[in-house]
């Protein structure tokens, strides 16, 4: 299981700025009073991870003037997942995060959403690569007719413990739409627990992928013994054979018939005389092998044209895939390049003395800076643009390949007929004598063509029968396969639920025990137990005041969870927490929830807090990665000196 961790976030816009990469492992405090930027400081982080932000929406109930009203504006966060480092920027009001993997060097842009050009550009979301590098599975539920896959967004829900979510309902459901009910159902968030707590059994979901290429195999062989049973159905209805069952016989039969027609036409041609229809049919032979080289000439023509343009699409489909590349690196490193003005060179950044209406070579040439650079919205617009173009390139190459193959077919078969119509003339002209009996001699021949036409579809038959037993036995495999399988993935299944028990049991203890410790429950133990969609159950009543520290506990006990070796679970080991503060709790209680908290401090683990200056106290001055206040907000006005 792959931990996450952040290093630093970045937010610049043209009128504001924030830059923090104090944040490190164990617990990261940053303190404020109210509208000073606590809680733009954890959307800032959750949307560079892929969340959705109303507040950052124009069309938002409630929407933060600062950014919205900011332009060409982004987010960027550095992370690690198990050691190797990642750097993360999302344009505002994008659903695009470009990352840069400092190991290797390279860009690469994913979209958020399962659609679009900037998805089809490698067929994979930000959630899948997010979830592949640290490891969990992509989960797919099924409700009814519909199917979701767990993704990142959905993790995070554990992870990011926010203010907007009333506190009894403990699960985030922050960014998510009152008529979004899948995602606020019982069943997904169940299943969201189930993936975090289930830890990954290699076995398991490598029987699990496994059973599933099995029944794509299986689809794919019902697919193909369905064509195969067609052909042999239209080749019956051609032959008019009825009994299929003595197929090798028909065809033995029918070559017999060949060869006693053919025996019969040289005894007729021994005769030694033909008619008149030889001598037609030697002229129309001639006649059709100009045509037919004529045919060749322009079909050999008209393979070049395709040939060429196909290269020229080719040239063209590189040099745009390489523009996409280039732009997914300039998606990110477009901060680090300060705008062009027209009094500094934009080579060595000097003064610059022009003359009015030159350029900065001398020439009389005037050159407008403006025309080479574009802000981070046009480029992932042009970016969209060159996706498309690409598409539409490779739809282009795809055609040029199919037109090639069909025209190189065209020609093999024109030279293939040329051929028989030179071996034809060659025979007639070695045979021809006077005329006589040509009639006779072509009605033989004329049984004779058919005996022969009618070989290769005895043989096609023969062979299409022969692949459906094939395919018949080959679904007997697969279907035994998948038996075979199945009882092994419902042994794993049942060692999978034990193990997701074992961790509900300990999860249900560790939550039992901060409960206990934080309200002194020494006579009369509170026993947490979960219910089926894995929400606590106290068992007794409890002020309204309690629904912080039930809901704190709850992520603290995850938390918690991920850092025992004996427990394998999925969680990321992060908590994002945004202000504890809630009204009916009181200050001093509070201040002793960050005790709980404290325990992570040398853990390996982060925990991002933000709080207000009631709850803050001296002694934890340590944790502090910044303090805000009315003259210190967190976003700062940009000057661009």
């Amino acid at each position: 299981m792959g931990k996450l961790l952040i290093n630093s976030i970045y937010y610049k816009g043209e009128q504001f700025i924030y830059d923090n990469d104090k944040l490190d492992k164990g617990i990261n405090l940053l303190v404020g009073d109210n509208d000073n930027g606590k809680s733009t400081f954890t959307y800032l982080i959750v949307y560079g991870l892929g969340l959705n932000v109303t507040y950052f929406k124009s069309e938002g109930d409630e929407p933060i003037n600062e950014i919205v009203k900011d332009n060409n504006n982004f987010v960027q966060i550095e992370i690690i997942i198990d050691n190797n480092t990642y750097m993360l920027k999302r344009n505002i009001g994008h659903n695009v995060i470009t990352i840069y993997d400092r190991k290797n060097n390279t860009h690469i842009s994913y979209s958020l959403i399962r659609n679009g050009y900037v998805y089809k550009k490698e067929e994979k979301t930000f959630s899948d690569w997010m979830l592949e590098k640290l490891g969990i599975d992509i989960i797919e539920i099924t409700q009814h007719s519909n199917t979701h896959k767990v993704n990142f967004d959905d993790i995070l829900r554990y992870m990011y413990y926010d203010q907007v979510t009333d506190n009894r309902k403990i699960v985030n459901e922050f960014g998510l739409k009152s008529t979004d009910f899948y995602k606020n159902s019982n069943i997904m968030k169940r299943s969201i627990f189930e993936v975090l707590m289930s830890g990954f059994n290699e076995e398991y979901y490598s029987v699990y992928y496994k059973l599933k290429e099995l029944n794509k195999q299986l689809q794919e062989e019902k697919e193909n013994r369905k064509s195969l049973e067609i052909v042999k159905e239209n080749i019956l209805k051609h032959t008019q054979i009825k009994n299929i069952d003595n197929i090798q016989e028909e065809l033995l039969l029918n070559n017999s018939n060949v060869e006693r027609l053919e025996r019969i036409r040289d005894e007729v041609k021994k005769e030694g005389s033909f008619g008149i229809e030889v001598s037609e049919r030697l002229r129309y032979l001639q006649k059709q092998v100009v045509i037919l080289t004529h045919k060749i000439k322009n079909i050999e023509f008209d393979i070049n044209i395709v040939q060429e343009d196909l290269l020229k699409s080719k040239r063209v489909g590189e040099d745009t895939k390489n523009e996409i590349d280039h732009i997914d690196k300039i998606l990110f490193t477009s901060q680090y390049i300060d705008i062009i003005s027209e009094d500094k060179c934009p080579f060595c950044l000097e003064k610059l003395d022009l003359k009015v209406g030159h350029c900065i070579c001398g020439s009389d040439k005037h050159l407008d800076f403006s025309r080479f650079i574009y802000s981070d919205k046009e480029y992932m617009e042009i970016m969209k643009a060159k996706i498309k173009t690409l598409e539409t390139i490779n739809e282009t190459i795809r055609d040029y390949q199919n037109e090639y193959q069909m025209l190189e077919n065209k020609l093999e078969n024109t030279k293939s007929e040329l051929n028989d119509n030179i071996a034809q003339i060659k025979k007639i002209s070695e045979d021809l004598t006077y005329n006589s009996n040509a009639s006779a001699v072509d009605e033989i021949t004329n049984k004779i063509i058919y005996y022969r036409e009618k070989e290769p579809e005895l043989r096609l038959l023969i062979e299409k029968i022969g692949e459906i037993k094939n395919s018949t036995r080959g679904l007997n495999r697969i279907e035994k396969e998948i038996t075979k399988y199945k009882q092994i993935l419902t042994h794993l299944e049942e060692q999978k639920e034990n193990a997701l028990q074992e961790n509900v049991d300990k999860f249900e203890e560790i939550y039992s025990f901060y409960i206990n410790d934080f309200y002194n429950n020494e006579d009369e133990k509170i026993e947490v137990k979960l219910d089926r969609n894995y929400m606590p159950i106290i068992g007794e009543y409890k002020h309204q005041s309690f629904n912080v520290p039930k809901r704190l506990f709850y992520y603290l006990t995850m938390l918690k969870m991920s850092l025992i070796n004996e427990t394998k679970i999925n969680f990321p080991s992060i908590l994002i927490i945004d202000t504890l503060k809630d009204e009916g709790i009181e200050i001093e209680r509070l201040k002793k929830l960050f005790n709980y908290i404290e325990e992570f401090r040398d853990e390996d683990c982060q925990i991002i807090i933000t709080s207000g200056y009631d709850e803050y106290t001296k002694d934890l001055e340590s944790y502090l990665i910044d303090w805000l206040s009315d003259k210190n907000k967190l976003l700062k006005e940009y000057k661009n000196n």
